[in-house]
């Protein structure tokens, strides 16, 4: 037990001379600032600029500065905004061209050039760089905003170009505190109370003055399109007048062809069917006397046949089918009655034949 004891506090003494010695030796850069050494026993500032992390700092013998490496902003404001964001400072008072008095709200943001603030603790200025960096752009801007007239102020593409040719003027001006700029915006103007009602009427009469070249824009854009709509329709009249045309003798066209057609399909089917009654009636006289002969022939030819012995003794047959009689009287004195057991007499008698045949 004495013994984990030991292990344990030995353990923690180690830790507690790790950290001690980490803490004598390390040196913590936080993020979004530039770290930046100094040799105390030789050497001055090293050239380098450190970025976040732990570096090589011995307690005693190496001294560090920190400095901003985030956007700082410079802004020339009426008003604090209250927020302590950057640095703020006065409006700036600038006497137009045309010798008016205008009060610009501008904000200028700018950074530590990377690779160069050890150049600035070099020069001294890690604690006032940030008024020198005021001096510049206010040189800067009050030589570049004096160049505007009164009316250039509140034109909104002149003040762009302004901000463009500005930016390259405070690059120049700042390099040689080892900063950069990386924006510019001029956020309002305003005049003395007395040049802005007169720059109000002004600037009212040139807003109407661009409405009405505007409004003349769309009366003849509107004057354009009525003159194409106009025209447009005029050559639908046209089109539909050439094809109304053009359907109309067509369809007279085809109504002769369909008459035409229909004139000889009818005289087609008059011929037609005239030679087809014609045909039919000489086609039934015909039948009708062929008809007519075979019944003729039929009726001689059985004449014929009936008239022979044969035909005598089938129509005796006949006559004999259809006998019935009813009653029977025998009269052996009569010799005109036959006798029934006569039967050649009684032959004789039903097939017609005389005595000699």
């Amino acid at each position: 037990m004495q013994k984990l004891s030991k292990i344990l506090v030995g353990c923690f003494v180690a830790v507690l001379l790790f950290f001690i010695v980490a803490a004598a030796l390390l040196e913590r850069v936080p993020p979004a600032t530039i770290g930046v050494k100094q040799n105390m026993l030789g050497g001055g500032i090293v050239e380098q600029d450190y970025s976040t992390g732990f570096h090589l700092g011995i307690t005693g013998v190496h001294k560090w500065h920190q400095l901003d490496g985030t956007t700082h902003f410079l802004t020339y404001a009426q008003r604090s905004s209250g927020k302590g964001l950057g640095t703020e400072r006065p409006v700036l008072d600038i006497r137009t061209k045309d010798n008016n008095f205008a009060f610009f709200d501008v904000t200028v943001t700018y950074r530590i050039k990377p690779g160069e603030g050890h150049l600035i603790v070099m020069d001294g200025n890690q604690d006032k760089y940030r008024t020198m960096a005021d001096t510049a752009v206010n040189k800067v801007l009050r030589a570049e905003l004096a160049q505007l007239s009164s009316e250039e102020v509140y034109d909104t593409d002149t003040r762009l170009k302004l901000v463009e040719r500005a930016l390259p003027a405070l690059s120049a001006e700042l390099a040689p505190v080892h900063l950069e700029p990386q924006g510019l915006l001029i956020r309002a103007v305003n005049f003395p109370d007395v040049y802005e009602k007169k720059l109000s009427m002004k600037q009212l009469t040139q807003q109407q003055k661009l409405l009405a070249t505007a409004q003349r824009k769309v009366e003849d854009k509107q004057a354009l399109t009525e003159g194409y709509s106009a025209q447009t329709l005029a050559q639908e009249k046209e089109k539909r007048g050439d094809w109304d045309k053009r359907l109309q003798t067509a369809s007279s066209t085809n109504e002769v062809e369909i008459a035409t057609i229909s004139g000889e399909a009818g005289k087609y089917d008059q011929e037609t069917r005239a030679a087809a009654e014609a045909d039919y009636e000489t086609a039934m006289a015909i039948g009708e006397l062929a008809l007519a002969k075979a019944e003729a022939l039929r009726d001689q030819l059985r004449n014929q046949a009936l008239n022979t012995l044969g035909g005598r003794i089938y129509l005796a047959r006949l006559a004999a089918g259809n006998l019935r009689f009813t009653s029977v009287t025998l009269n052996s004195n009569d010799p005109s009655i036959p006798s029934v057991l006569d039967v050649d007499g009684l032959v004789r008698m039903l097939v017609g034949e005389t005595p000699g045949d």
